[in-house]
């Protein structure tokens, strides 16, 4: 009896968890659609030649002392090639299992599973926590996908990805699967002809320059959010439109099925004329939320780098600085050279449902003013762990962000509706809200894609999947997650300049009036790369090795 060899139904659970905290005010500061088709949605088109070469802005000194060390240009390459690759594993492992003459139906596609011929051979760049964990273990359980190559500039954790991608074909196909390979530079995988699409999952330092190359390479591309800068967000989205390759930003949020039942609200008139929404999000910088670091005194001075982890590669374009342990590994989303702290790490999440209830996902706000607590900027953790940030678009209509708790509060001219806690029940004004019917064309969800609130798992690997075999537009895109990211961005630069209240031109992406000098210099919106991990550098690196 041949074993089965895709049983995707695997639990997940989320890394961190927030308890349900009441439904109590939070303080105020003053369509189904086809497969193949859709036709809502502009087609992407094949692979172009049009590509950019350089950013049109023009990158000048920031407020906060950000210098450039030497590049080490040698380049070492770590890649430990399976002894099996994916194409032939499917005949070989069958004549070694069963004998020569068997093949699993599966494999070609005949018991109603994903034929190897048409699936997504993916790499995944980046094999942290939520690389070996989260994203890797959705692209194993997807049957449109099959991982076959990861890379790390750590080696244990390369090896460990490599292990777990291997072992989980091989309980699944029922014979010894060696067919992920294993590399030490993203250049390696991305080059690789077997490869079509790859899953990033690396500092936010690097959300731009590998996705820029993968799809100038020809690679279809998912990435986790946010981006560094917001011209580095103008840039991801400019090469994705005219590369035309598909591109998701990795966020599971517009996949699950309560918040986008609250859009369905909004966004269908269910609560009126919706004028103001409040973002809630978890604190950062904290002791809860570091990790490896409570039983280390070590951790928060310079030390000698780990053996296997190449931290030159690891800091990339960032500038050189000695390393510290608690401002690489999970850690480094405290430090604002390689991060912009809790507030674009976990705004692009509820943000963006803003954005999304609001029908703003190609602008953004006019008017910003924040107030945060950054340490200074020589601390190892110099993000705000706390902050509150209100923003005023040009109809009136009004965001309020703050720290505390995962939530978000969508409040209309006849109604509201809440969720506090991550993933936690909905309350809503009157309880008739929480019963609402939505029909195809006014729900703005993907059925295919949507998952339950309470099932602890994410549906953007299976609609970046979909949108990969229709070559259509991910519901999270490179515009829309620059437009989230810009809201963090431009909060966070208005409490570095003291809680300056900014103006914002969403159209030419600048800021006017008052502080307009030190706002566009600032190096949430621009700043240098080092030598050379620079996005005029990102030709070269294509089809070489």
């Amino acid at each position: 009896m041949l074993p089965e060899m895709l049983n995707v139904m695997i639990t997940y659970r989320r890394r961190l968890g927030y308890p349900h905290q009441g439904t109590s005010e939070p303080p105020t500061l003053s369509a189904k659609r086809s497969w193949g088709v859709r036709s809502e949605r502009a087609a992407l088109a094949p692979p172009t030649s049009a590509l950019l070469h350089e950013n049109d802005r023009c990158v000048i000194n920031m407020p906060l002392m950000y210098c450039p060390g030497t590049p080490q240009r040698s380049r070492k390459r770590k890649s430990q090639m399976s002894s099996l690759s994916r194409r032939s594993f499917l005949l070989k492992s069958s004549s070694l299992a069963f004998g020569a003459a068997l093949i699993p139906a599966s494999a070609l596609g005949l018991d109603g599973h994903t034929a190897a011929s048409e699936r997504i051979a993916m790499g995944l760049i980046g094999c942290g926590d939520h690389g070996n964990g989260w994203n890797l273990d959705l692209m194993i359980a997807n049957p449109m996908q099959q991982v076959v190559a990861v890379c790390d500039v750590d080696e244990e954790r390369m090896l460990n990805s490599q292990k777990k991608t291997n072992e989980a074909y091989t309980a699944r196909m029922g014979a010894t699967y060696k067919g992920c390979a294993a590399h030490g530079d993203f250049r390696d995988l991305v080059n690789r002809k077997d490869v079509d699409a790859v899953c990033v999952v690396t500092p936010d330092h690097w959300h731009v320059l590998i996705p820029v190359f993968a799809m100038k390479a020809g690679k279809d591309v998912i990435c986790e959010k946010p981006t560094l800068t917001i011209e580095e967000g103008r840039i991801l989205s400019d090469v994705q439109k005219q590369t035309q390759r598909v591109f998701q930003t990795a966020s599971e949020n517009r996949s699950i099925d309560s918040y986008q039942y609250m859009v369905n609200a909004a966004r269908n008139g269910y609560l009126g004329e919706v004028r103001n929404i409040k973002v809630l999000l978890p604190p950062g910088n904290t002791a809860a939320r570091s990790v490896t670091l409570s039983e280390d005194p070590t951790a928060w001075a310079p030390s000698e780098v780990p053996k296997g982890l190449n931290y030159d590669l690891w800091l990339g374009p960032a500038p050189v600085k000695p390393y510290i342990k608690a401002r690489t590994h999970y850690n480094w989303r405290w430090n604002l050279d390689y991060s912009g702290g809790v507030l674009t790490d976990w705004g692009s999440h509820l943000v963006n449902i803003a954005q999304w209830a609001y029908n703003s996902d190609e602008t953004g706000p006019v008017e910003v003013q924040g107030v945060g607590n950054f340490p200074g900027y020589d601390e190892v953790w110099n993000t705000t762990p706390t902050f509150r940030v209100n923003c005023k678009y040009a109809n009136g209509a009004t965001m309020e962000i703050w720290s505390e708790v995962p939530a978000i509060k969508l409040e209309g001219t006849e109604g509201w509706i809440l969720m506090r806690g991550w993933r936690r029940p909905m309350t809503a004004s009157d309880p008739k809200l929480l019963t609402l019917q939505f029909e195809d064309g006014k729900n703005l969800g993907r059925p295919e894609s949507t998952v339950p609130a309470e099932g602890g798992t994410g549906g953007e690997h299976i609609d970046f999947a979909h949108c990969v075999k229709s070559r259509t537009l991910c519901y999270y895109t490179a515009e829309c997650g620059h437009r989230t990211h810009t809201i963090a961005h431009i909060g966070n630069i208005s409490m570095m300049l003291g809680g300056a209240k900014l103006t914002w031109n969403p159209m030419t992406e600048t800021f006017e009036g008052d502080y307009v000098d030190e706002a566009n210099a600032h190096c949430c919106n621009v700043r240098p790369q080092r030598e050379p991990w620079t996005f005029a550098n990102v030709d070269s690196w294509i089809n070489v090795g």
